[in-house]
């Protein structure tokens, strides 16, 4: 998952250089970037999490979330 956290971190540097193109260009550009990412998460990365939930990077935040919803109601 280190590597994967790795990953991440690049393919957010590519996506801020991305936004910085004339608007023909980027969109092409983001569209191949969130294909990988899509790829990446579903092919790679989810079946880990699904096996071992401990290591879901946005897990701690999402339970977060549900932690919040459950004291609203």
């Amino acid at each position: 998952m280190s590597t994967y956290e790795r990953m991440g971190k690049l393919m957010n540097e590519a996506d801020s250089l991305i936004r910085t193109l004339p608007d023909a260009e980027r969109s092409e550009h983001l569209r191949a970037l969130a294909g990988l990412i899509n790829h990446l998460w579903f092919t790679l990365q989810s079946p880990i999490v699904r096996q071992y939930g401990n290591l879901d990077p946005d897990g701690d935040y999402f339970r977060g979330q549900a932690s919040k919803q459950g004291m609203a109601e």
